[in-house]
C-alpha cells in the first residue's frame, strides 16, 4: 500500500518537472527567434503629400508622381519586421511647401515608421528621390446642357422642357485639361415616360472635338458638385371648353339670351393629375345691364392658370351675345339726384336732363314714363371740384321685367359752403 502511494507521488513530480522544462524551452525559443535580425523588403508603400493646400494657394497642383508606390528594404528584428510589413504601416511623406514653379520637380521624402518599431538599418530604398509633375491650376465655370429625346408613352402626353440645376459647374484642375472642356452634357437614359421624371444624374465632359473626355483625364479634375438634378415634366394635352358667366337683370334670363364663344375650345398641357378635373376656363362675367343692343360681341383675354400651358396659341376669344324678344325704349328725364355729399360742401348738378335706354318686352316698355325714372349719383369719397360721377338709374312705380341698360354719368360741381 505504501509503495503504491509513493509510486503515484513520483509520477506527479515527474510530470510537473517535465512541464516546467517544456515551458522554459518554449520561452527561450520565442526570445531567440523574435529577436533574430531579419533583412527584407516592404512593398507597395504609399506616397503621402504634405502641405497640398499651400501648393493650391500658389495656383499649382500635383498631377502625377514617380514612383507611385515604393519598395524599401529594412533590417530589423523579426518582431519589428512583422509590424513593418503590415499593410499601410510604413508611408513615405513628401513636403510640397517648397515647390514654386510648374513642371517636373525631384523631391526628397521622409520615411514614416509605425510607433514602437526600431529599425536597425535601411540598406536600400527603391528610389532615392520622388519626381512630381506640377501643373498650373485653372478654374472655369462650364455650362451644362440637358435634353430629353426619349418621348412619352402615348400621344396625349408630351415631354416639356427639362428643368435642371445647376446650369453651370465650376471645374478645377490642370490647365491643359480644363481648357479642353467645352460644355457638360447630362444624358438621360429613359424612354416612353408616363409621369414626371426626377433624378440626380452624373454628367459627361465634352471636349473641343465634341468627344467625351476620357476617365484618366477626368480623374485629375475637381468639381463643385458631382451630379445634376433634372426634372423632365410630363404634360397631358387636353381640350378645354371656354365659357362665360352672364349676370342678368330683370329683363334677361338664360331663356331669352343666346351666346357662343369663338374659339369655343383651346388645347392646354399640364400635369395629368391637375388636368383630371379641369374641363373649362371661365373667361369672365358679363353684366347684361351693360349690353345695350340685342346683338353684341365682347372680346375677352384667354387667361390660362399658371400651372397650365396654352399650346393652341389663341390669346383672345370673342363672346357673341344675342337677346331674343326684347326691345329698347328711350326716355328723357330731369329727375336727377345726388347722395352722400361731403360734409361742409354742397353739390350742384350741372346736367339738366339725361336720356335713358330701357330694355324689356314691348307691352311693358309702354308703361314707362319720364316720371318713373330716377337718376342718382353717389358722391361718397369725392373731392371738391367739377367732375363726371357715375350714376345709377332706378325705375319707380312699375312692376315689370324691365331694366335700364348702359352706363350713365352726371356732371356735378362740389364746392365748400
Amino acid at each position: 500500500m505504501f509503495k503504491e502511494r509513493l509510486s503515484k507521488i513520483s509520477i506527479r513530480v515527474f510530470y510537473v518537472f517535465f512541464a516546467l522544462i517544456v515551458s522554459v524551452a518554449l520561452w527561450l525559443y520565442v526570445e531567440i527567434t523574435e529577436n533574430e535580425i531579419q533583412v527584407g523588403d516592404v512593398n507597395n508603400i504609399a506616397v503621402v503629400f504634405r502641405n497640398e493646400e499651400v501648393l493650391r494657394d500658389r495656383g499649382f497642383l500635383i498631377t502625377s508622381w514617380t514612383p507611385e508606390q515604393m519598395s524599401i528594404r529594412f533590417e530589423a528584428t523579426r518582431a519589428d519586421f512583422s509590424r513593418l510589413a503590415a499593410p499601410g504601416a510604413v508611408t513615405v511623406e513628401v513636403d510640397l511647401s517648397t515647390i514654386t514653379t510648374a513642371g517636373p520637380v525631384e523631391m526628397a521624402y521622409e520615411i514614416i515608421l509605425p510607433p514602437m518599431v526600431n529599425v536597425i538599418d535601411i540598406p536600400r530604398p527603391s528610389a532615392t528621390r520622388i519626381t512630381v509633375m506640377v501643373d498650373t491650376v485653372l478654374s472655369r465655370q462650364i455650362p451644362v446642357l440637358v435634353s430629353y429625346t426619349g418621348g412619352t408613352a402615348s400621344e396625349d402626353l408630351i415631354a416639356a422642357e427639362v428643368d435642371f440645376d445647376p446650369h453651370s459647374i465650376t471645374v478645377w484642375g490642370p490647365e491643359r485639361v480644363v481648357s479642353r472642356i467645352q460644355y457638360i452634357r447630362v444624358p438621360i437614359y429613359r424612354e416612353n415616360l408616363t409621369t414626371t421624371y426626377t433624378d440626380e444624374l452624373e454628367f459627361l465632359l465634352i471636349d473641343e472635338n465634341g468627344e467625351v473626355l476620357d476617365d484618366e483625364l477626368r480623374s485629375s479634375l475637381v468639381f463643385s458638385q458631382e451630379t445634376i438634378r433634372i426634372i423632365v415634366p410630363i404634360r397631358e394635352i387636353k381640350e378645354i371648353t371656354l365659357d362665360v358667366v352672364l349676370s342678368h337683370g330683370a329683363s334677361t334670363s338664360d331663356a331669352n339670351t343666346l351666346w357662343d364663344v369663338e374659339p369655343s375650345t383651346i388645347k392646354v398641357s399640364g400635369d395629368p393629375e391637375a388636368l383630371r378635373t379641369f374641363n373649362h376656363i371661365t373667361l369672365g362675367t358679363i353684366d347684361m345691364l351693360h349690353i345695350e343692343t340685342s346683338d353684341d360681341t365682347i372680346p375677352f383675354a384667354i387667361i390660362v392658370p399658371n400651372h397650365l400651358t396654352n399650346i393652341s396659341g389663341e390669346t383672345e376669344a370673342s363672346v357673341h351675345i344675342r337677346i331674343i324678344g326684347l326691345d329698347i325704349a328711350f326716355r328723357s328725364t330731369a329727375n336727377l339726384h345726388v347722395t352722400n355729399v361731403p360734409t361742409g360742401h354742397r353739390a350742384d348738378i350741372l346736367t339738366q336732363s339725361l336720356d335713358v335706354r330701357i330694355r324689356g318686352a314691348r307691352d311693358e316698355l309702354s308703361q314707362v314714363q319720364a316720371m318713373n325714372l330716377r337718376v342718382v349719383a353717389n358722391l361718397a369719397g369725392m373731392s371738391p371740384g367739377t367732375q363726371r360721377v357715375p350714376a345709377s338709374v332706378y325705375i319707380d312705380g312699375i312692376d315689370a321685367r324691365i331694366d335700364p341698360v348702359g352706363e350713365y354719368f352726371l356732371t356735378v360741381s362740389i364746392v365748400a359752403e
